[in-house]
């Protein structure tokens, strides 16, 4: 795999890489580049993703057999975030950021996308219906406008899955008791001057509690926790619309597959 596994070359003379790609192939430079954003050129026999990368006249600089100039596609990623991970407040996820959270490491093995991810998969990925730094789950990060619009146009029909534990050293309640939390949680309620949609509400154990609820806003599951009276242990999105956390453990990602719809 390519991505971030392998260092970029670092070198502060020479000429660009896409320029000596461009006169080794008799292409134009935004072809060359193409090349290298798409992870198919080596310098020395090492993958190198970034075009601006210089190199020297003794370096060996090769295209992989299959290699194809084509644009790339924009990606969307879903990871399940651990909890007590706190998201940047900002429009786009940090470089830094997302080459440490979505590392070819942390992939999980059960991607079935077969894209093989790149650098530039981790550049300029929106955050979508972020979770609250105690809040574990499904996180959405996108570079295509048209999931980004379609999550912010349908944000409040979306359903949102929530699995919510409580404490271990918390007694069993009663029956009645907790017949009473799910007629707590059901209930429509407004919340920040907003009327919100009745919950759908199951008791999965003794101790899991299973939430879904429509367009779910932040602050408003720590809102209907607190009303019904419960003491979390953890809660963990687990599904949005459609889209489920199903095969990713804490920590791990994967490509959202294109027959995928939330």
């Amino acid at each position: 795999m390519t991505g971030d596994a392998k260092p970029q070359i670092a070198i502060a003379e020479g000429e660009r890489l896409a320029k000596r790609v461009a006169a080794q192939l008799g292409c134009s430079r935004s072809e060359a580049e193409r090349y290298v954003a798409g992870g198919w050129v080596r310098v020395d026999g090492q993958v190198v993703e970034t075009p601006e990368t210089r190199v020297s006249s003794d370096q060996t600089v090769t295209l992989d057999e299959g290699a194809r100039p084509e644009d790339l596609s924009p990606v969307t990623l879903l990871w399940h975030k651990p909890a007590g991970v706190l998201l940047p407040e900002c429009l786009h996820l940090p470089s830094d950021v997302a080459l440490r959270w979505l590392s070819d490491e942390h992939r999980s093995a059960n991607d079935r996308s077969r894209i093989r991810p790149l650098l530039a998969h981790r550049h300029r990925l929106q955050p979508l219906l972020p979770l609250a730094v105690g809040e574990s789950g499904l996180m959405v990060f996108t570079q295509s406008v048209g999931v980004a619009r379609k999550l912010g146009e349908t944000a409040a029909d979306l359903e949102h899955e929530w699995f919510l534990d409580l404490p271990s050293d918390v007694p069993v309640a009663e029956t009645a008791s907790r017949d009473a939390t799910l007629r707590s949680l059901g209930q429509a309620v407004s919340f920040q001057g907003r009327q919100l949609p009745p919950a759908r509400t199951s008791w999965q154990s003794d101790r899991r509690l299973r939430l879904a609820v429509k367009g779910c806003r932040p602050g408003q599951l720590a809102f209907l926790v607190e009303r019904a009276g419960l003491v979390l242990a953890s809660a963990r999105r687990q599904r949005l619309g459609r889209v489920a956390l199903t095969g990713l453990d804490s920590g791990q990602w994967r490509y959202l597959l294109p027959t995928e719809r939330f």
